[in-house]
């Protein structure tokens, strides 16, 4: 027997593996391409909450108690992080305690929609995307607010 013949039932082994190899890649690359939004999105609205919040508390204490300066400020500055129109409509700012007069507290829900191929032209999966941090902020006690 050849030598060569040996090899006869082998011959395009090395192409289906490399091929599978890179279907492995790609996949992989899209996985990490989708889902990779949605966990720094998780990350930063963390703080991006927290800052929001501090802010609100701080214009409205600088605003001599001026509710709706206070949350045009707060619009603003999530146009500055780079949240969308949407984004800052489905977000909330309550002065609490709601009853009373003076205002003690501010609570402000953020809301951030991760930006994936797959949810921007999904519309019933744009819910997964969707992320909200809750974060109070003291007004008496609040400090001006970092610059971002």
């Amino acid at each position: 027997m050849h030598p060569l013949h040996a090899l006869d039932d082998e011959s395009g082994q090395i192409l289906s593996q490399v091929i599978k190899i890179g279907i492995i890649v790609l996949v992989l690359a899209f996985l990490i391409v989708e889902i990779g939004p949605i966990i720094w999105g998780r990350i930063t609205i963390l703080n991006d909450a927290e800052d929001i919040a501090t802010g609100v508390a701080f214009s409205y204490r600088m605003t001599n108690n001026s509710q709706s300066a206070a949350i045009d400020d707060a619009g603003s500055r999530m146009r500055l992080m780079g949240y969308s129109d949407e984004e800052i409509r489905e977000s909330t700012i309550e002065f609490l305690p709601v009853e009373s007069q003076t205002k003690e507290t501010v609570r402000v829900t953020v809301v951030k929609y991760a930006n994936t191929l797959i949810t921007r032209h999904v519309s019933f999966l744009k819910r997964f995307a969707r992320m909200a941090k809750t974060s109070e902020a003291n007004i008496q006690s609040s400090a001006a607010p970092e610059s971002q």
